[in-house]
């Protein structure tokens, strides 16, 4: 292999990439007036974030599934959190890309690849990589190590993570632009993976999911054979630093997770994650050890009916959730899954039937977002469009950037002439659809509708100020 093929190819390995976080200490979201937040010094790093986000946004496919979104969202600014940073600072996007990389941007903005959740085991693991990637953002590492970097050679970088250069020339001259930007010295690597043993210990995770995440780490690359790049020498290989966090681990106390803490189901994320990446047959075949002997458990159909589901097989879908609550008639879950099938498949009697015995079934205070979503949107297909609103009310009040929901409430606002809460919730959805300018456009045509001292014109006021001063 030549030497130029071989530098580009190991640019996209997820070892060169957890090295290569390039990173600046992002300031709160501003919620300021907009005259004053412009009269304010510009955030060097922000404005950085903010450029490559916008060439990001032209080469990236993003994830846009409420199930993976809202998993990795909330484990990050848990983890924010518990650094002591400002989580509405902070920015999470999922990549869709089948290779297995994470690595964050000046301003916060924090990206990782479906390709790496779909290898990762455990919400622990996940936070582990989240966590190494805010170590190195809350110590400012990326501008320690080259001052002069700029918005084109971040943009530069945006395309060799995706190997979408073109030519042996170009590949060349983006492998050198980047090289002396991208090494990150052997300190700093140990720094970032110290911090976040910390934050991880902090926010009620295991921090042996670091540890576990870097085992995989060298599971991948010796299968995969890669080979670490000379510019990136100086760093710690993976055995080292596999090493020295185990010898961290075992100096520091033991910190037992907290049971305050609400976990993410991560089989759940990785069915999703795997239904949408694979062939749907082998993707409703995830979890073998589910399997007693010829017997499967009811979370065996159950995964199975939601890698159904997200490939639009609606028909086994119902079949795998109707023998999941055979096996466990009162789980609320299963209940609102199958709501959903039902739904796509118009039958809007048993939609409704199942999405109210998910409600009936859940723990006061906890039911579950996607049953009030099943049941606005037969409301609102059967006209009734105030009880419609308030289901889509209730799915954002216990998800607040459901973006499904902003969507449909805009809608029902609209026809019910109610335009300005309509052009408020369409900013949101558009917001969080990675559509800033559009968004913007809404939430400006709302503030003209507002009243100076009405309640939502502060709200859509602050929506202006962070779309200005993120970018997203």
């Amino acid at each position: 292999m030549s030497k130029t093929k071989k530098t580009v190819s190991l640019l996209s390995a997820v070892v060169f990439l957890l090295t290569a976080c390039a990173t600046s200490s992002p300031r709160p979201t501003p919620s300021a007036p907009a005259s004053e937040s412009e009269r304010r010094p510009p955030d060097r790093g922000k404005e950085l974030g903010k450029e490559f986000l916008v060439e990001a946004r032209k080469q990236y496919r993003f994830v846009k599934d409420q199930t993976v979104v809202e998993a990795v969202r909330t484990v990050g600014r848990r983890l924010v959190t518990a650094a002591g940073g400002n989580p509405d600072a902070f920015h999470f996007f999922v990549v869709n890309e089948i290779q297995p990389n994470a690595f964050a941007i000046p301003g916060g903005y924090i990206f990782i690849f479906d390709g790496l959740l779909a290898k990762l085991r455990s919400e622990e693991e996940l936070a582990g990589v989240l966590a190494h990637e805010i170590g190195h953002v809350t110590h400012n590492h990326f501008f320690k190590e080259d001052p002069k970097i700029t918005a084109m050679s971040l943009a530069t970088i945006a395309a060799i993570l995706l190997s979408r250069g073109s030519g042996a020339a170009a590949s060349i001259a983006m492998a050198t632009t980047i090289s002396a930007q991208l090494q990150f010295s052997r300190e700093n690597e140990e720094e970032a993976d110290a911090s976040a043993v910390q934050y991880l210990q902090r926010a009620g995770y295991d921090p042996a999911g670091l540890l576990n995440f870097f085992k995989t780490l060298l599971t991948y690359e010796n299968i995969n054979r890669v080979e670490i790049p000379a510019y990136l020498s100086t760093h710690p290989a993976l055995e080292d630093r596999v090493h020295l966090v185990e010898l961290r681990l075992s100096r520091s106390e033991t910190i037992v997770p907290s049971s305050l803490r609400k976990g993410v189901d991560w089989e759940r994320v990785q069915t999703v994650i795997r239904a949408r990446t694979q062939a749907w047959e082998e993707a409703a075949q995830l979890f073998p050890e589910r399997q007693r002997g010829t017997v499967r458990d009811e979370r065996y159909h159950y995964l199975a009916g939601l890698a159904y589901l997200t490939t639009d097989r609606v028909a086994q879908a119902m079949g795998e959730y109707r023998e999941a609550l055979t096996l466990s008639p009162d789980n609320p879950v299963y209940h609102a899954d199958l709501a959903m099938a039902y739904l796509k498949s118009q039958d809007v009697d048993r939609a409704r039937a199942e999405a109210n015995e998910s409600l009936k079934r859940s723990v006061a205070g906890e039911e579950l977002p996607s049953a009030h979503l099943v049941l606005g949107m037969l409301e609102e297909h059967a006209g009734r469009l105030d009880e419609a609103l308030l289901e889509y009310k209730e799915v954002i009040r216990r998800d607040p950037e459901h973006a499904f929901a902003h969507y449909h409430a805009g809608q029902v606002y609209f026809k019910t002439g109610k335009t300005l809460e309509g052009a408020y919730h369409t900013g949101r959805y558009l917001r969080l659809n990675m559509e800033p300018e559009a968004a913007l456009r809404e939430f400006k045509r709302a503030k003209e509708l507002a009243s100076n001292n009405n309640e939502l014109a502060q709200t859509i006021q602050e929506q202006i100020d962070q779309i200005i001063a993120d970018g997203i």
